[in-house]
């Protein structure tokens, strides 16, 4: 008898597992596909329908994994933050600096989008941000990420003609003035 047991608690985790693993294949598939659609339309007047059609999933599918369409674009750039290579050896500046850059088309479609803002609770989640942070930490931590997050729009809405190096340097000289 306890063998079966075993058995089923093993089928359940089993069963578990691979819902986990479909429904975050559901959510990359959702992801991917707005992010598709912003590279064609204005992210306004793209439809739930056109997201799952586009992923191959059906229309009930987002419904089960997002409660609108910003939040998928939060997913997917929280999925590329977590996959970009973060260099210890130089500070965070630098580092957003590079990201930026490197991910400039998906930059350039949340400014397209008003999303940029998004890219604020990825910053905090590199310093540390913990909402249960004493006020003096919190405060501290927020105002550094908004700050970098401050030159890197200015950065962004002048062209990005620097390189990642030279706006380090620039921020770091501003953060002695």
């Amino acid at each position: 008898m306890q063998r079966s047991l075993v058995g089923s608690e093993m089928c359940i985790r089993d069963s578990i597992i691979t819902m986990e693993l479909k429904s975050d294949l559901s959510k990359e598939y959702i992801a991917d596909a707005l992010i598709d659609l912003m590279r064609k339309k204005d992210f306004s007047s793209i439809t739930n329908k056109e997201i799952t059609d586009r992923a191959g999933l059906s229309h009930i599918t987002i419904y089960r994994n997002f409660k609108n369409k910003e939040e998928i674009v939060k997913y997917y750039l929280n999925n590329v933050f977590s996959k970009w290579k973060w260099d210890d050896k130089n500070n965070i500046a630098f580092n957003i600096f590079s990201f930026f850059q490197e991910n400039k088309e998906i930059i350039d479609l949340l400014y397209k989008a008003h999303l940029q803002y998004l890219i604020i609770d990825n910053i905090l989640d590199l310093y540390g941000y913990n909402k249960d942070d004493s006020d003096a930490i919190a405060y501290s931590k927020v105002t550094v990420a908004y700050f970098v997050f401050g030159w890197c729009d200015e950065w962004y809405k002048r062209g990005m003609k620097n390189t990642p190096e030279e706006m380090a340097r620039l921020f770091e000289q501003g953060k002695k003035q």
